[in-house]
């Protein structure tokens, strides 16, 4: 099972040979990921695709690691990022909140540490992302290239 799904994925990275536009594709599809639009992300991937010219199945896949099983870690790691950020580096304390009171008798969420945290945590993730995957993909695609 294992070998039919790798073979069906390189079948579909392999139709577009360009290892730094398969790259940019991951990268993107982190921030995707990362980013404090949930609601947003296929308009966000659909508008990427047509602008930066990416393999929108590769962008598709890896924007797919934030799903409904994964969201609320990476919505948290936003937030808390961003919060530590906000609060603490900045030393801000904006006043757009959202009250919790309603659902959890106290507390609020902070709008802007979700916004700056999610935007920054997926734009350096993105750049992290970049030079690993176009590693791998000049050694996946480079020597099919050369057996064809």
């Amino acid at each position: 099972m294992i070998k039919k799904f790798y073979k069906k994925l390189m079948s579909v990275v392999l139709r577009d040979p360009n290892p730094k536009r398969l790259a940019r594709s991951c990268a993107l599809g982190v921030y995707v990921a990362f980013s404090p639009f949930p609601g947003a992300h296929t308009l966000m991937m659909v508008c990427m695709n047509y602008i930066f010219d990416l393999h929108f199945p590769t962008l598709f896949v890896v924007a797919s690691i934030n799903n409904p099983w994964t969201a609320i870690p990476f919505f948290s790691g936003d937030y808390f990022f961003g919060y530590w950020l906000v609060h603490y580096v900045f030393g801000y304390s904006p006043s757009w909140a959202f009250s919790l009171e309603k659902f959890f008798g106290s507390g609020s969420i902070c709008v802007w540490s979700f916004l700056i945290g999610g935007n920054l945590l997926g734009a350096l993730a993105g750049l992290l992302c970049y030079p690993f995957a176009l590693s791998i993909f000049k050694r996946i695609i480079v020597p099919q290239q050369v057996c064809e």
